[in-house]
């Protein structure tokens, strides 16, 4: 029998114990939550428009066509309308992806089935629209403005409804705040479900043009959360509905009313985000809390994770099951930091994905990403120290306003260390824009700034004297 000496003795037990302390510190280095965002869906017994309702609407319709005299104005020689897709994001507001349906049109007249375009199910029994819900946070993109409602095509208002109650999640008789519109064609296209007090201005008469504005997405009338529905119809009657998507299980209409036909499931990334902690999903009609964040002052400790971990957020849609997603952290000079891959294992209409990853400490502009079959979505944070704040930002010794800002900002501030400075403003890729050597005497500085040549976006503005240093996002408009 082989005799083991003191020092191989201490060797095991020292590699033992670095086992043991991996073991301990390595869940907290992968995925800790995701699944199922949940969002809840009409259906037959909860649908967008009831038939009561469409009877009264249609009643209402065919009153102001006729008031207006466009029963006798259409042509009908005309082109087939044709119709962008009805949502836009706000100007300001940027995010990879943004929607995805809820239910399309129900193709099967049966009651007890149904089918939609595609010879699948995602529709339910009676649906005479598209569902096109908003993810993530529904409420919050709502509360925010940050989803518009545009028209389709150029048409005429020929129905419009506003200051309804916007934050409904069940089945219910309460009136939507809607648009519905008449085309030269004589088709109507109906936008359902919309924000109290967004509704366009316009009134019933008045005519749009492909692309305008009409409101904003949210949870009016018998809606189970910020959705729009969508219908297309060739006449003022509902029974007159169409299916704006063609396919070999459309009985409806032979031809598709898409300028450009989405396909049926449609897998993409909807976003990234790095976060001070785990996300809150709240239950409808409250807004979720994200707790994003695009900032982090080193060292960090994020509620509920261990220190100098944040997490970082994927969010996808129609996303095929078993497909590995490929995330990375990268450097400022564009080399990786960190990088993991992740497997879905169930199919589902959206999803989340949240990592509890080691966050830089060296100050810079990096960049969290994930790629799904060649395309990317990304998300740049900031790494700043305590340090760099304490004596600008936390003492409130210097300002940055206005922010966000069209053409001009002011740095401003008082009681500022004399000496020399350097400035720079830097765009997300942290790729310098302009820079500047400035030189502060009288303990104040007001320096008004033009960014009038730069384009629309994110920019970060830095300010430093050797000693201290402030980095700050700002928005151009």
């Amino acid at each position: 029998m082989k005799k083991v000496c003191r020092k191989e003795l201490l060797l095991l037990f020292g590699l033992m114990n670095s086992l043991i302390i991996f073991s301990q510190e390595s869940p907290i280095d992968f995925k800790v939550d995701g699944g199922d965002l949940k969002i809840i869906s009409n259906d037959a017994q909860h649908p967008c428009i009831t038939q009561n309702e469409y009877a009264i609407l249609e009643k209402e319709l065919v009153a102001n066509v006729k008031k207006l005299g466009l029963d006798k104005k259409f042509n009908k020689n005309v082109l087939p309308t044709s119709f962008l897709w009805p949502l836009k994001l706000a100007a300001g507001f940027n995010q990879c992806q943004f929607h995805f349906i809820g239910a399309f049109v129900d193709q099967n007249t049966a009651t007890t089935a149904i089918q939609d375009f595609n010879c699948e199910t995602n529709t339910y029994d009676g649906h005479q629209g598209t569902d096109i819900a908003i993810a993530p946070y529904g409420f919050y993109k709502m509360d925010n403005n940050q989803v518009e409602v545009i028209a389709g095509a150029a048409g005429t208002i020929v129905q419009r409804a506003d200051g309804n109650l916007d934050r409904n999640c069940s089945s219910n008789s309460l009136t939507a705040n809607s648009i519905i519109l008449q085309h030269s064609d004589g088709t109507y296209s109906l936008y359902w479900h919309m924000k109290k007090g967004s509704i366009t201005t316009k009134t019933v008469g008045q005519t749009v043009v492909s692309g305008e504005y009409l409101g904003i997405v949210g949870s009016s009338g018998s809606s189970s959360g910020p959705h729009l529905h969508f219908e297309v119809r060739s006449g003022a009657a509902s029974t007159t509905y169409k299916d704006p998507y063609s396919g070999s299980c459309n009985i409806l209409n032979s031809n598709s009313y898409w300028v450009t036909q989405k396909p049926h499931t449609d897998p993409a990334i909807l976003k990234v985000s790095v976060n001070t902690s785990d996300i809150t999903l709240a239950t409808c009609p409250t807004s979720d809390v994200p707790n994003e964040s695009t900032t982090f002052i080193v060292p960090f400790q994020g509620s509920g994770l261990a220190a100098g971990y944040a997490k970082f957020y994927v969010f996808l849609r129609d996303y095929p099951a078993n497909t590995p997603l490929d995330m990375k952290i990268l450097n400022p000079n564009g080399t990786v930091f960190n990088s993991w891959t992740y497997a879905i294992s169930t199919f589902y209409k959206t999803s989340y994905w949240g990592f509890s990853k080691l966050l830089p400490t060296l100050a810079g502009i990096y960049t969290f990403q994930a790629t799904y079959n060649g395309n990317t979505c990304s998300q740049n944070f900031t790494i700043t120290t305590a340090l760099e704040n304490d004596s600008f930002l936390e003492n409130g010794l210097l300002q940055i306003y206005p922010n966000p800002t069209n053409d001009f900002f002011t740095i401003k501030g008082q009681s500022v260390e004399n000496g020399n400075y350097h400035y720079t403003i830097s765009n997300v890729n942290g790729q310098i824009i302009d820079e500047e050597n400035i030189y502060i005497s009288n303990n104040s500085i007001n320096k008004l700034v033009s960014i009038s040549e730069l384009s629309k976006g994110i920019y970060f503005i830095s300010f430093e004297n050797g000693k201290n240093k402030i980095t700050k996002k700002i928005i151009k408009n």
